[in-house]
């Protein structure tokens, strides 16, 4: 039991249990204030991350979006160089098929002009070359650079004299750029010096083959009949290098 002490005032004493709230109330805080930034930064990271596969995804749809624009743009430009190709060998067939029909058409009306100087030679003669005349000439094809080549000179049927003569065969044309010209004889082993003989009543043929040199490019026949008489027949002619289809 406390003894009281006279003069001097009592106080009297009182437990209290401690109790922080305020502590508590304080952590809450800074643990809310810790979860709300980093929610917001995870919400905003998914934002952004969001956000730029959504331009990701734009971007490779643009991207498959080109992709097939080029790709129909390159069927279309192969359509047309396919096109064009075929255009161009049907043009080519056709140029060939008419320039073939051009060469038998030409070759037709040689044969009908040789024909028609050979009868009216024979029936009207020539002035001036005792009636002498080339009734036909003509050059095709034997193969691998051959050629066939045929020639008929004709003296009007009004005259019965024996004609003499010569004729002289000269192929013409480029080698390398440069003019050439060929005597039969160079060309030709049936044939064996620059001048044929002639000897006929009312015609005589002349032919064989011939074989051109490599890398020669013909482009005419000069022919040059001589009589053996002093006074007699000159015939100078030249054809173009018309070959006909064998």
């Amino acid at each position: 039991m406390a003894r009281k002490v006279k003069g001097s005032k009592q106080y009297r004493m009182k437990v209290v249990p401690h109790r922080p709230i305020h502590g508590v109330f304080s952590v809450l805080g800074v643990s809310l204030l810790v979860l709300s930034t980093s929610a917001g930064a995870f919400f905003a990271g998914q934002y952004q991350l969001s956000k730029n596969l959504d331009e990701k995804t734009r971007a490779h749809a643009r991207s498959l979006d080109e992709l097939d624009r080029l790709r129909a743009e390159n069927e279309a430009l192969r359509v047309r160089a396919a096109t064009a190709e075929q255009s161009v060998a049907i043009g080519q067939q056709a140029s060939e098929s008419v320039r073939s029909e051009l060469v038998a058409k030409e070759n037709q009306i040689a044969e009908l002009r040789q024909e028609i100087s050979f009868y009216r030679g024979i029936m009207a003669p020539s002035e001036g070359s005792d009636g002498v005349s080339i009734g036909r000439f003509s050059i095709s094809e034997a193969g691998e650079g051959r050629y066939q080549y045929k020639l008929l000179v004709q003296q009007s049927a009004a005259r019965h004299q024996v004609v003499t003569g010569a004729v002289r065969f000269t192929i013409v044309g480029q080698l390398e750029g440069e003019a050439r010209r060929y005597a039969l004889a160079d060309l030709s082993p049936q044939v064996e010096s620059e001048s044929i003989p002639l000897r006929f009543k009312y015609f005589q043929n002349i032919e064989g083959e011939l074989q051109l040199p490599e890398g020669f490019v013909p482009e005419g026949v000069e022919l040059s009949l001589k009589s053996s008489k002093r006074k007699g027949f000159s015939i100078d002619q030249r054809y173009g290098w018309l070959v006909q289809q064998s």
